[in-house]
């Protein structure tokens, strides 16, 4: 129930601005899910979501993979698990699709698994470019990734 609590709020967050925690709750609700304004507060705690300023100025939640530090690594592979739709190796290049507007976050955590022969990576609003030094290594990180997915991978 709280997993899917929190992948509804990812899910919502890219879809569109959301301002404030009622007007998320509202949405929730809306979808069919019903939890209390602390329940919110601590998923949203959990998932590292904190308000971004648009250029306009408007604000609006959103995930910032550069406000986690090192010790939130579990936090990044939750994110990971929710907002990461599928991933896919073409010799040695990775390509994750996300839920809009969380690549970056799902790149961060990919980042930070420090896998061998990693080259870099390169996110955009919904897709990652993952390259590795070699097809056996792009392998190595695609059945890692396809495990996450599965919810069968640990921490590092």
């Amino acid at each position: 129930m709280k997993k899917n609590r929190q992948k509804l709020i990812l899910e919502l967050i890219s879809r569109q601005p959301v301002e404030t925690q009622q007007q998320l709750q509202e949405l929730l609700e809306e979808n069919g899910v019903h939890c209390t304004q602390a329940t919110l507060s601590r998923d949203l705690h959990a998932l590292g979501l904190v308000k971004q300023m648009e250029p306009n100025g408007r604000i609006h939640y959103g995930v910032n993979p550069l406000s986690v530090e090192d010790n939130d690594l579990k936090r990044l592979m939750n994110i990971t698990r929710m907002a990461a739709i599928s991933a896919e190796a073409a010799q040695n290049i990775i390509v994750i699709k996300t839920l809009p507007g969380l690549a970056n976050a799902v790149g961060s955590y990919v980042d930070k698994l420090e896998q061998r022969g990693f080259v870099g990576s390169l996110a955009g609003n919904d897709t990652i470019l993952l390259v590795m030094k070699d097809n056996e290594t792009a392998d190595e990180l695609l059945r890692t990734i396809q495990e996450l997915l599965d919810g069968k991978h640990a921490l590092p």
